[in-house]
């Protein structure tokens, strides 16, 4: 399994949008976030996020053939159902994300969606079976 992991930089650095890095050895990805785009509590729980996501998700072999890119979509709400944080609905052709707005930007919330959108084509689903949708309430 991957290891992810969500960073969020110091507020005394210049805005940057926010970036996903594959680091050297191939198993780990760092999500980087600008601490204007995420709170201490939305880094963690996107972390839970993103590695549960890596249990179904993989990236493709080098001399794979690229897949289709799928669209990813974040929703953010200012009240949550039931305590949630997140709800991710994970499908094959879509990954939507509702998100409790006090944890994500509105910005950081489009640049990360689109930051994962533009990586599902070096990426496939692996059929598991079980729920497409989970949640995750508060750490």
């Amino acid at each position: 399994m991957l290891k992810v992991e969500v960073k969020r930089h110091s507020q005394d650095e210049d805005y940057f949008e926010p970036w996903i890095e594959k680091l050297e050895d191939g198993d780990a990805w760092r999500f980087h976030f600008h601490w204007d785009d995420i709170s201490d509590e939305g880094a963690a729980i996107f972390c839970e996020v993103y590695t549960q996501q890596s249990r179904r998700w993989h990236p493709l072999p080098e001399d794979a053939p690229r897949a289709r890119r799928i669209p990813i979509t974040m929703e953010r709400r200012p009240v949550m159902p039931d305590g949630e944080a997140i709800v991710v609905e994970d499908r094959p052709d879509y990954i939507a994300y509702t998100v409790r707005a006090d944890l994500i930007s509105e910005r950081g919330a489009q640049f990360m969606a689109r930051r994962q959108a533009d990586l599902t084509p070096h990426w496939y689903r692996v059929p598991m079976p079980g729920r497409r949708r989970y949640q995750l309430r508060p750490v």
